[in-house]
């Protein structure tokens, strides 16, 4: 404790008289508006009677000069929180029985200076930049948001009151930017059938979010304030008036597709499915259909062949690898179904149409097989919408085909089952009420299997999860109570429940449990509970602070349709937060946090405790910096040896710092580094990772990225052999060195058309020594923990690459762990957004990948290892088509 201490006084004292001094010299601004007149501003709309405007920027149209009123005076946000903006705005929005019109004027008396950068689509990152939002709803829980700059870019967007972002979703909608000699002016044109709203004929009040970002200074005004410390983003948003004699538009919207692919792939001698080159043809269609308050989304064999690959990662631990999902039918309404708990989520789309479950072992010999990449999905549906009392309601079903492979074993070929039918149902209901400050829900998932052959018995049958949410804010949301509870349930054949206890989620097998759990081989379900209650102070308060228990009960499971990273485990963390945002001395803003956290498993012991400092600011040269110093001041790690005795490690620290030069200049460096090193100094690991952009014009944006990494882990899991009945867990000391690079280029010819390619080397090489087994693992004096072979007992056959260990009468052996991993994965898309939500495709990916169970520490020799191997080369091409009815 006293450390513990020790380290707070040494991080918060310097701190202290830091900021004191920033303080002393810190000068107020000129004129600060007060907060009354920049909260949650109104503003009155009006049905246009002339005609409507031509969308093209010039805001020239007699609706703009003759109808409706222009509001102005704008806030700034940053960097002076209610200061005077540097340059005017004004806004006006109009409708009509079928469109909202939006127009802006934003004065710029140096329009030559405007950033007029033309990035990708649904990318806000570059350019002067516009945004408008609607919460339709007025229910301030989510509003989609449409986003312009300068040179014509467009974005839309789901943004929810916790500020998390959907880009995935997409309208049909047109928006057109002009630069005059004294300013850029914008105008949108948006369907209404393109929202979600519940119509009222006595007039709708919508939730209004306004908001210009002046790049070259870094400076966001508002039309009406969302302060840096708020209470909840759209909660935060001013409001509309005014929509009266409105009807609700229908919604039906068809985007069928073809497509088509070339493969050309290395040939495996004497294989019938390897040959060197295939093709096939695809199509299907997605649909939108409103029905009253819902949206029904329909879609047929989707197509996902223009999705970036995921990145490259060499996973050594028993833990799953998380992918974000990238495919947009899963993406659009995101957040509707977002249940997530620490870094659980009770649905985790990537489950549908995941990699097939069953492989069937082959040589390349004598035996061949060809198994499809993913799971295909047969029809997914979704129906999404809030009903006018207030009730959120979102249901998603989809069904994946029943996947065989080819397998040719002696000539023969047969055709087994790799992944049983499969259906999926997510179902999600939450009510807001008290004005958003009472919100309450419930979300249930299942997973259906039918499974007929036996080699798949080991797969889950049946599981089901259900989940209930609460969330209250009091005091104008300065406190809150946010709960999250769920309970899971699986079942299958013994085979399958086994399998399940004996996995790296649950582990029931380790010694150190035997108490609580053990392995059961006769059951045929396994349930459990999870979830967290949490409470703090938020809002506009420099002080801020949160209290969080949860737990994961040893039975718990969300894995067939869900993520969850680990069971038995109950959790408290404390944070503490000092956020300044208004400008002082050489700063812009910044934050202090202070954090603890302490967990324990079900048996009642204690296995991981730390304390943390963070200090994240941006200067006034718009340069942001992130420090976190972390101690770990004790781990028991249940989960290293793989289901063995829990291993206790030394305290540790791990630090890390980001950094990143101004964002609106032209070229850009990044810098971010993370390091940890046990107090012992066996153990150390650091990343390094620069990276840097650059703006060519207004249309090539080039970005590079290098990542160095070098792990020396003194007990890193081997294996596990059985020697005279008794198991023996090998760990042993690696020394890794792992390289990537990612290279992205981006040419936007116009708006609507771009090049865009990604490419990322990936190489990973680890070499291991000081081969040990566990001994007495919870042991408090290190050198008791681990048992190191003398040389007598451990031997080395380098013809089989093994190691047999001899102690005694005990001898086993196992494969030399050593491997040098390469892999290149590369694409580059052409897109042209022929007419709205119409979109061509060219795709060429190029992929390559070898491995070896050496170590080759030279990065030189690895790359040319990487470069010598035979690509995959996948040539695609895929036109869609929108109609909307």
């Amino acid at each position: 404790m006293n450390k513990v201490l020790n380290l707070l006084l040494v991080l918060i004292l310097p701190l202290q008289f830091f900021l004191l001094q920033f303080n002393l010299d810190a000068q107020a601004p000129d004129s600060i508006i007060p907060f009354d007149k920049a909260y949650k501003r109104t503003y009155h709309t009006v049905k246009l009677q002339g005609n409507p405007p031509i969308v093209d920027g010039k805001l020239d149209d007699a609706c703009w000069t003759q109808e409706g009123i222009w509001s102005q005076n704008f806030i700034q946000n940053t960097p002076v929180e209610r200061g005077l903006p540097t340059f005017p705005t004004k806004i006006k929005i109009l409708f009509d029985d079928r469109n909202l019109y939006f127009a802006l004027c934003a004065w710029d008396p140096e329009p030559e200076k405007i950033n007029r950068f033309v990035g990708n689509r649904d990318d806000n990152s570059t350019g002067d930049l516009i945004s408008v939002a609607f919460d339709t709803y007025h229910d301030y829980r989510a509003a989609p948001e449409f986003n312009i700059n300068a040179g014509g870019n467009k974005t839309d967007l789901i943004v929810t009151d916790a500020l998390s972002v959907n880009l995935n979703w997409n309208a049909v909608w047109e928006g057109k930017t002009d630069v005059n000699d004294s300013a850029w002016t914008v105008e949108y044109r948006i369907p209404l059938n393109q929202l979600r709203y519940n119509h009222s004929d006595t007039g709708m009040v919508w939730g209004l979010h306004v908001r210009r970002i002046v790049r070259r200074i870094q400076e966001t005004d508002q039309w009406s304030l969302i302060p840096r410390k708020n209470s909840g983003h759209v909660y935060s948003f001013g409001t509309m008036y005014g929509l009266k004699g409105v009807r609700k538009p229908g919604l039906i919207e068809f985007l069928p597709y073809v497509s088509g692919k070339t493969t050309l792939e290395p040939e495996i001698p004497g294989s019938p499915y390897a040959t060197g080159a295939r093709w096939n043809g695809n199509a299907g269609i997605d649909s939108k259909i409103g029905i009253k308050d819902f949206t029904l989304d329909i879609t047929i064999n989707p197509d996902f062949g223009q999705i970036e690959a995921d990145p490259s990662v060499m996973n050594l631990t028993a833990f799953e690898t998380f992918y974000d999902e990238k495919r947009p039918f899963f993406l659009e309404g995101k957040h509707i179904f977002d249940f997530s708990a620490d870094q659980n989520m009770m649905f985790y789309s990537r489950r549908i149409g995941h990699s097939p479950s069953y492989r069937p072992v082959v040589d390349n010999i004598n035996s061949f097989s060809k198994v499809p990449e993913f799971t295909n999905i047969l029809n997914a549906v979704k129906l999404t919408g809030t009903t006018r009392n207030g009730i959120s309601v979102g249901i998603l079903q989809s069904t994946t085909q029943r996947e065989t492979a080819r397998l040719t074993e002696a000539g023969i070929e047969t055709k087994p089952v790799v992944e049983p039918l499969t259906n999926y149902l997510v179902g999600r209901v939450q009510k807001v009420a008290n004005k958003g400050n009472t919100q309450i829900g419930t979300l249930f998932t299942s997973t259906n299997r039918i499974i007929d052959d036996s080699h798949l018995n080991y797969l889950n049958r049946n599981s089901y999860t259900a989940g209930i949410d609460f969330l209250q804010y009091s005091k104008d949301r300065e406190y809150f109570i946010d709960f999250k509870g769920m309970v899971s349930y699986v079942n299958g054949k013994e085979e399958a429940i086994l399998a399940l206890q004996r996995n790296a989620l649950h582990y029931y097998q380790r010694p150190d449990a035997r108490d609580y759990l053990g392995v059961d081989s006769s059951r045929r379900y396994l349930a459990g509970s999870g979830g967290y209650l949490s409470a703090g102070r938020q809002g506009n308060k420099r002080l801020v602070f949160s209290e969080k228990v949860s737990w994961w009960s040893p039975g718990f499971d969300l894995n067939d349709a869900g993520y969850l990273y680990m069971a038995d485990l109950v959790m408290n963390q404390t944070k503490l937060a000092w956020r300044q945002t208004e400008p002082m001395g050489i700063l812009r803003n910044y934050t202090f946090t202070l954090a603890q956290v302490n967990s324990w498993n079900y048996g009642g012991t204690s296995t991981y405790h730390d304390v943390s400092a963070q200090f994240t600011a941006q200067f006034n040269n718009r340069w942001d910096l992130s420090i976190l110093e972390s101690w770990i001041f004790s781990e028991l790690n249940t989960r290293l040896l793989r289901g063995g005795p829990a291993l206790r490690l030394s305290p540790y620290w791990e630090n890390s710092l980001v950094f990143n030069t101004d964002k609106s200049r032209r070229v850009l460096f990044s810098l971010q580094n993370i390091s940890s090193v046990s107090t012992d100094g066996v153990s150390r690991q650091y990343k390094l990772e620069p990276g840097l952009s650059f703006r060519l014009g207004n249309h090539i944006y080039i970005k590079s990225e290098f990542e160095y990494t070098n792990n020396t882990d003194n007990f890193l899991y081997v294996a596990q052999k059985n020697a005279d009945t008794e198991l023996q867990y090998i760990l042993a000391r690696i020394k890794q060195q792992t390289y990537a690079f990612t290279l992205r280029l981006n040419y936007n010819i116009t708006p609507d058309i771009s090049i865009q390619y990604y490419g990322s080397p990936f190489v990973s090489t680890g070499s291991y020594s000081d081969f040990k087994r566990a001994a007495d693992a919870d042991a408090s004096r290190p050198e008791n923990r681990t048992y190191t072979f003398a040389d007598p007992e451990i031997g080395y056959n380098e013809t089989a690459q093994t190691y047999t260990v001899s102690e005694g009468t005990k001898e086993y052996s196992f494969d030399d762990p050593d491997f040098s991993f390469r892999e290149f994965r590369s694409n580059l898309v052409a897109r042209w957004e022929y007419r709205p939500g119409s979109t061509l495709y060219l795709v060429w990916e190029n992929n390559r990948n070898s491995s070896d169970n050496t170590y080759n520490s030279s990065l030189g020799n690895n790359l040319n290892d990487l470069f010598g191997t035979e690509p995959t080369n996948i040539f695609m091409v895929k036109i869609s088509f929108w109609l909307g009815i």
